[in-house]
């Protein structure tokens, strides 16, 4: 029922970690939730207890079926992975090359929204990508994720003034920043938080504070619900999602408005 793409200009930045967690946050109040890895790096199934050798995934496929819901597997109740996956070097390309195709996501993306309470997090690569300019076009919501330093300060404008998306966005597609690892001990930091705050208010979906409960339940492959459920990173994550659904929810007939089923 909802398309959220989540992209950043630069790598670096947390922004796997906010896809999966901002999954479970979801999750939690009782949506359906499919996350789709774009980023051959393939790292974003290991927050859903993957087994690192576990090489499994999409792309092998994606060229030749459009319904993408035969190849998600379920990570966890209500949640479902569809994993880059390792593939040889020729079948990444043939799948860069169909992004290039208009219209070639159209039926697998309807295929996975299809499903009534269903919300579709994509997970794309840093920077410009074919998956950017592809998922772009058919996102209900676009998500750039940015940290509260000089590197991604400099890189502000090529979104604000409209270089870094494709300019054929839907019209009533909608578009918010999310700035992780915030550490008000550091000046700057802060400072550049309070300029980004101001300059993009509306815009701004959440604000994620550097915890260490983030990397700890990283390296046990769990959400920070689960590792931490009372830290300030789950608090954050948790106001990050209902301002998520309050976007959707303003958007006319493209979104998840009712909980379907409640808290779980």
């Amino acid at each position: 029922m909802a398309l959220i793409s989540v992209v950043s200009p630069k790598g670096g930045v947390g922004k796997t970690t906010c896809v999966a967690n901002l999954a479970y946050g979801i999750r939690r109040l009782g949506y359906r939730v499919v996350v789709v890895d774009f980023d051959a790096q393939n790292a974003l199934r290991l927050h859903f207890g993957v087994p690192l050798s576990d090489g499994d995934g999409y792309v092998h496929d994606a060229v030749e079926t459009d319904d993408w819901r035969t190849l998600a597997r379920p990570v966890a109740e209500g949640v479902y992975l569809l994993a880059y996956g390792d593939v040889p070097r020729e079948e990444r390309r043939a799948f860069d090359r169909a992004l290039e195709q208009p219209g070639f996501l159209e039926r697998p993306m309807a295929s996975l929204t299809a499903t009534p309470g269903t919300v579709v997090i994509a997970d794309l690569p840093p920077g410009d990508s074919n998956a950017l300019w592809a998922v772009s076009r058919l996102a209900d919501l676009r998500i750039t994720v940015l940290l509260a330093d000089s590197a991604s300060v400099s890189l502000l404008p090529r979104v604000e003034e409209g270089h870094f998306y494709p300019e054929d966005v839907p019209a009533a597609s909608h578009h918010g920043y999310i700035l992780n690892q915030i550490d008000p001990r550091r000046r700057l930091n802060t400072e550049i938080t309070d300029f980004i705050a101001r300059r993009h208010g509306s815009e701004l979906l959440g604000l994620i504070h550097h915890d260490e409960a983030f990397p700890e339940a990283n390296s046990r492959q769990r959400s920070v619900f689960e590792q931490a459920p009372n830290s300030r990173g789950a608090a954050d994550i948790s106001r990050c999602v209902a301002r998520i659904l309050e976007q959707l929810a303003e958007m006319d007939g493209t979104a998840v408005v009712e909980v379907p089923g409640g808290a779980s």
